[in-house]
C-alpha cells in the first residue's frame, strides 16, 4: 500500500493488511470509512457507513467475497450515525448478528436518559434544542424509530472480538462511552474507528484540505474530552504499524508509531483545559 495514504477515495475496497480491506462509503459530513476483515474462510464487517451505504457495502462484499457473500458477523465501533446508520439493512438482509461494547447499548437501544447523559456538544447546542421543540410525545416517537434494540447484543470483552481470533478488543471510550478500536497485535494492525482519525476535522483548513495526519476525534461529537486524551494514550502504546481509522485514509511507515504518541503527549500537555461536557 501506499505509504501514507495518498490514495484519497475508497471507490472499490482496497487492501491495506493480509486480510484487512478498507472502503470509504457515504458523503459530505457523514462519509466514513468501513472495513472487511478476513479470518479463515469467514469475514466480518467493521462498522456500517450512514444511511443508505448498505448497497455500496453490499456490492463492495461481492467483490471481495463472491455474489452470495455474507459476513460471520457485524462489528460497530461505536453508535453514530455515519457509522451504524446502514447496520439495521445490513443486519436484516445477510441475517448475522451485531455487536457492540455493552456501554454504547444504551444509546443504540434509544434509551432517552441516556441521550441525555452521553450527550455531546453537538447534542448539547442543536438536537437536544430541536427535539424539544418537537415536544416529548414526538421526540421519543423520532428516538425510538432509529433503536436498535432488536438487533444489537452486547460484547464479552474477554473473549475477544467474535469470528476475528487474532484480533483483541480495545475500549477507547471518550467519542462514545462504549467506543472500542481493534488491534491484531501480530502485525500490529490497528482499527481505531473514530478514537483516533487519520484527518484532521477539528480545524476549518484541515477539514478543508483532509491531508493525512494523526489526529484526535472531532471535539463537537465527542462526549468526554478526557476520556479521549486517555484512550489516545491507550492507543500509543500499542505502536501500531499501520492505522486504519474512521475518517480519513490508512497510514502506514515506521513514523506513525511516534506520530501517535507525541499526539497523546500533546493531548496530555493540554488535559488541564476546559472538557467537552
Amino acid at each position: 500500500m501506499r505509504n501514507r495514504g495518498e490514495e484519497r477515495t475508497g471507490a472499490f475496497p482496497r487492501q491495506v493488511a493480509p486480510g484487512v480491506h478498507w472502503l470509504a462509503v457515504g458523503r459530505g459530513l457523514l462519509r466514513s470509512n468501513v472495513h472487511f476483515v478476513e479470518s479463515g474462510e469467514s469475514w466480518v464487517l467493521i462498522d456500517t457507513g450512514a444511511a443508505g451505504s448498505g448497497p455500496t457495502i453490499r456490492g463492495a462484499a461481492a467483490a471481495l467475497f463472491g455474489p452470495e457473500a455474507c459476513p460471520a458477523a457485524i462489528l460497530l465501533t461505536h453508535d453514530h450515525p455515519d457509522h451504524a446508520g446502514s447496520v439495521r439493512e445490513l443486519a436484516e438482509t445477510w441475517h448475522v448478528p451485531t455487536w457492540l461494547h455493552p456501554d454504547e447499548l444504551p444509546l443504540a437501544v434509544g434509551a432517552m436518559a441516556a441521550f441525555h447523559d452521553y450527550a455531546n456538544p453537538l447534542d448539547r447546542w442543536v438536537i437536544l434544542p430541536m427535539m424539544q421543540l418537537l415536544g416529548t410525545k414526538r421526540a421519543d416517537a423520532a428516538i425510538a424509530k432509529g433503536s436498535l434494540k432488536d438487533l444489537v447484543r452486547p460484547l464479552d470483552l474477554r473473549a475477544g472480538p467474535p469470528s476475528l481470533p487474532g484480533w483483541e478488543i480495545i475500549p477507547t471510550p471518550g467519542h462514545t462511552p462504549g467506543h472500542i478500536a481493534l488491534f491484531r497485535r501480530g502485525d500490529r494492525v490497528l482499527i481505531t474507528g473514530d478514537a483516533l482519525l487519520t484527518m484532521d476535522v477539528n480545524s476549518p483548513a484541515g477539514f478543508v484540505a483532509r491531508e493525512p495526519r494523526i489526529s484526535p476525534p472531532p471535539r463537537f461529537t465527542s462526549w468526554e474530552w478526557p476520556l479521549v486524551t486517555r484512550s489516545l494514550g491507550r492507543l500509543a502504546r500499542l505502536q501500531p504499524t499501520l492505522i486504519v481509522s474512521g475518517h480519513g485514509v490508512p497510514m502506514a511507515g515506521a513514523g506513525i508509531a511516534d506520530e501517535l504518541a507525541g499526539l497523546a503527549e500533546r493531548m496530555r500537555g493540554r488535559r488541564s483545559g476546559s472538557t467537552a461536557r
